[in-house]
């Protein structure tokens, strides 16, 4: 037998997980074929279905590309893509887990850049006023996270304070954001000017495929979003695994009774997921803009909320709370980019797309229903 401890609390007392041989011994069914054992390690690694799927989708639209998919310009495409959704999947996948959800995310994400570029024009003109700003991006940047958090409190308290439903909470504020983008600049885009190293190591990206080295800091800077994705994703991953507040907020989700009973202050952990996915959806939405070196008030219209909640839920979080993944967000997100883009590379039409799309994920959810029964019956 093995001894093995369960990260569950501080003293949390050491639990006997049995050997192969005793698992034999006692009739339990093991894996036998290739196929049993690939469903057993789907079924107890949570991510591994959703990579799986990733995986596969990949080949097929390299094959169906005749190799082109898997070019340095193209995969920049899809991580970049990847890189929008997965941040605020992320986030998302941290507020499911405690059984909440927020749609205003994609107001954020326009709200948060535009309040940056803004505040890097020389003068604005105002309700009558003439309002003298031309602060760095840095400094723009930081106060549209900050007004990301913000939106995050705003919705938790109204969602636990005053018992609104969080669906109903962030729909409103997915409103009032919007209006305000369209209101206090005319609804007209804004270019953001070019303050280096800033604009480099938040998502401009300066490779040119004819000139620079494949190997070198340009070729670098065209995933510059998905490192910074990617080095979130591990520390979420940490947060959630191995410190109290993530422990408080897989509680907070699976049984929000017993978690205020021994002491959890469950409002507490849904704010602070709320500004978690506030601030994230700012965070990206910065990053996207200094791609395109400019903040466009309907940067978030569209389905980028639905499309950061479906990554969540195709890598792993349940809809009802209590267990989810970062790192299985992240892949979910790249899954959705890779099926956008690459149905574009194998000739589908702009009209039908979208079908290809919703069936993509549709089955991509299928599987993972699949695979957590297989997890929740043990029978392989």
């Amino acid at each position: 037998m093995n001894l093995k401890l369960e990260p569950k609390g501080e003293h949390a007392a050491p639990t006997i997980e049995p050997s192969l041989a005793t698992r034999r011994k006692a009739g339990i069914n093991l894996p036998s074929t290739i196929l049993e054992r690939l469903l057993f390690i789907l079924s107890r690694y949570r991510e591994a279905s959703i990579a799986a799927v990733a995986v596969v989708l990949v080949a097929y639209f390299q094959f169906g590309s005749g190799g082109e998919f898997l070019t340095a310009q193209l995969l920049g495409v899809v991580l970049r893509e990847t890189s929008r959704i997965g941040l605020i999947a992320i986030a998302e996948a941290m507020l499911m887990i405690t059984g909440e959800i927020d749609l205003s995310v994609s107001s954020t994400f326009a709200f948060a850049p535009y309040i940056m570029a803004l505040l890097s024009l020389p003068s604005v003109h105002f309700l009558g006023l003439t309002i003298t700003l031309g602060l760095p991006l840095a400094v723009g940047a930081v106060a549209g996270i900050a007004l990301g958090v913000l939106v995050g409190v705003v919705n938790g308290i109204i969602t636990v304070r005053f018992r609104v439903p969080s669906l109903i909470t962030t729909v409103g504020t997915l409103f009032f954001l919007q209006g305000i983008c369209v209101w206090i600049y005319n609804s007209q885009p804004i270019m953001t000017p070019v303050q280096e190293p800033f604009n480099e190591f938040f998502g401009e990206s300066l490779y040119n495929p004819r000139a620079d080295a494949l190997l070198s800091w340009h070729s670098l800077s065209a995933f510059t979003a998905m490192l910074w994705a990617t080095l979130i994703a591990a520390v979420m991953a940490l947060v959630l695994s191995r410190t109290t507040f993530g422990l408080h907020t897989i509680a907070t989700g699976s049984n929000i009774v017993g978690a205020r009973e021994i002491g959890v202050n469950t409002d507490r952990v849904k704010v602070y997921n709320f500004m978690i996915a506030g601030g994230f959806a700012a965070f990206s939405g910065i990053l996207s803009t200094m791609q395109f070196s400019s903040a466009d008030p309907a940067a978030g219209a569209g389905f980028l909320s639905l499309e950061a909640i479906a990554a969540a839920v195709i890598g792993g979080t349940s809809l009802l709370g209590g267990s989810g993944t970062v790192v299985g967000a992240l892949i979910g997100a790249f899954v959705v980019a890779t099926l956008k883009i690459g149905l574009v590379m194998v000739g589908a039409q702009a009209t039908v797309s979208d079908v290809f799309l919703g069936a993509g994920i549709l089955a991509a959810m299928l599987l993972n229903v699949q695979v957590d029964r297989l997890r929740a019956r043990r029978r392989i």
